[in-house]
């Protein structure tokens, strides 16, 4: 019986934690109509490990000012986007070695996306050991994204076009 609970709440656990990537589907940039021209969007988060807390935490990422998705580590995600110029920020939380309290940490591109075309954006963990961890994006090619998603699997938008059955 302990073994039948021990599994179920394994199971129930797995479950819970499948999936930290969420989208805000309000978004102004994010395209839905397939007949609407759209740049192809990847955003890639590998699997990290030595985190510190809450720097493990989903990533925000946000797009001309607001809140675009929140993107779990180990997962990527592919968005349609409007093709325009776009400033790309990334947002978390963090703990610095001399601080009570957490600091937020920000980092940006700036982007030029245009219809038709398919780019990937590097969700890259950078840890400083005492000043906190902090997520640099930064724009990639599709050989470089083949390889930073072998220990990371598709998550919603991604699982209908998976990056490793993309070719060149």
């Amino acid at each position: 019986m302990t073994r039948c609970l021990f599994l179920f709440c394994l199971g129930l656990l797995a479950a819970l934690a499948g999936c930290a990537t969420t989208i805000n589907k309000e978004h102004p940039m994010i395209v839905t109509q397939p007949d609407v021209a759209a740049a192809n969007v990847y955003f890639i988060r590998p699997m990290t490990y030595r985190e510190r807390g809450i720097a493990d935490n989903p990533v925000v990422i946000e797009l001309n000012g607001m809140e675009m998705l929140k993107l779990g580590k180990g997962e990527y995600t592919l968005l349609r986007v409007r093709p325009e110029k776009a400033l790309l920020k990334t947002r978390n939380w963090t703990a610095f070695t001399n601080k009570d309290e957490y600091v937020e940490m920000t980092r940006e591109l700036r982007l030029e996306l245009a219809a038709g075309k398919t780019y990937f954006i590097h969700i890259r963990q950078v840890n400083e050991e005492f000043r906190g961890v902090y997520y640099v994006p930064m724009l990639v090619d599709l050989k470089t994204a083949k390889e930073l998603i072998l220990d990371s699997g598709p998550t919603l938008g991604g699982r209908s076009a998976p990056i490793d059955a993309l070719s060149p």
